[in-house]
């Protein structure tokens, strides 16, 4: 009985141990500070999981067991924690080769982030590659073809590269850099920043001077439909199938059943992104103990 009870104290212990939740991160660039959200429905459930450090938060994204947060005026990636401690940054200061940093993505081991200036030794419009370990692999340049990059999106192994300026509103390119083309350019669009892929493998797009979030094709490119956002700036599809997007004001969620778009949380909002939120060891441990002593006091 004994055996059979520790048994399974510890299958409770690892079934924790393996679980993850998903979640929705955004960065409140107005109050500083990370936003949780529920990946199903939109709904706000931490307004506050940890404060950052300024600079203009953009975008919070998981890289294994951190979570990286490009700063815009802040010109590098801050590296954070679960729990917020800061634990380094990529880039920052005059020689860190980063200048007004956007959107970011990921690709295997390789995060790119979006960059527009040239001071602190920055390449200018580009794509700056990192390893996964914060190790710089390169960059390549932009211009002519997303002249002002603000996002960055993996597509059947190649990379969108959304820009606020023309020439084109999303660009295609190898995960190289190389360029394959135009991916989407019309009047239906107009500053693109954070792009997404839909659950039916659509590509959506906030258009910050557009007021909208646009559909398009993923093969062709061309627009699918449309919503009114104002001022859109992040955009995320929710399990239940509608579409979550931010603003300067705040977070909100479009029904598709309604064609009409709720707010649900109020501030500076950035861009969305997925959370899978692991147990922490201390929590693991807490969890054993508790357990094990449970089990001694009601063995026979």
């Amino acid at each position: 009985m004994r055996i059979s009870t520790a048994a399974s104290c510890l299958a409770v212990i690892a079934t924790a141990a393996s679980a993850t939740s998903q979640f929705v991160i955004m960065p409140d660039s107005t109050n500083n500070r990370l936003v949780m959200f529920s990946d199903h429905d939109g709904s706000l459930l931490n307004p506050n999981l940890f404060g950052l450090a300024g600079g203009t938060p953009i975008h919070a994204m998981q890289v294994g067991g951190e979570i990286w947060v490009s700063e815009q005026s802040g010109d590098r990636v801050g590296r954070w924690s679960f729990t917020g401690t800061a634990i380094g940054a990529l880039g920052g200061g005059a020689t860190g080769g980063l200048d007004n940093v956007r959107g970011m993505g990921r690709v295997g081991n390789t995060v790119y982030v979006t960059n527009a200036g040239t001071a602190n030794t920055a390449p200018g419009a580009a794509v700056v590659m990192y390893n996964v370990d914060g190790t710089h692999l390169g960059n390549f340049g932009t211009t002519g073809l997303a002249p002002s990059p603000f996002g960055v999106l993996e597509h059947n192994g190649d990379l969108l590269v959304s820009s606020s300026s023309a020439n084109d509103d999303i660009h295609r390119f190898t995960l190289a850099g190389s360029s394959i083309g135009t991916f989407h350019n019309s009047t239906s669009l107009n500053f693109a920043e954070q792009m997404a892929v839909a659950t039916n493998g659509d590509i959506l797009v906030a258009g910050f001077s557009s007021n909208n979030i646009v559909r398009l094709n993923p093969l062709t490119g061309d627009v699918v439909s449309t919503f009114s956002a104002s001022g859109a700036r992040g955009v995320f599809q929710l399990g239940n199938g509608n579409i979550m997007w931010t603003n300067g004001s705040g977070a909100h969620v479009y029904d598709v059943g309604t064609a009409s778009s709720t707010q649900v949380y109020t501030g500076g909002g950035r861009y969305l992104d997925h959370y899978d939120a692991v147990p922490e060891p201390a929590s693991l441990a807490a969890l054993g103990f508790g357990l094990l002593a449970l089990a001694r006091r009601r063995r026979p």
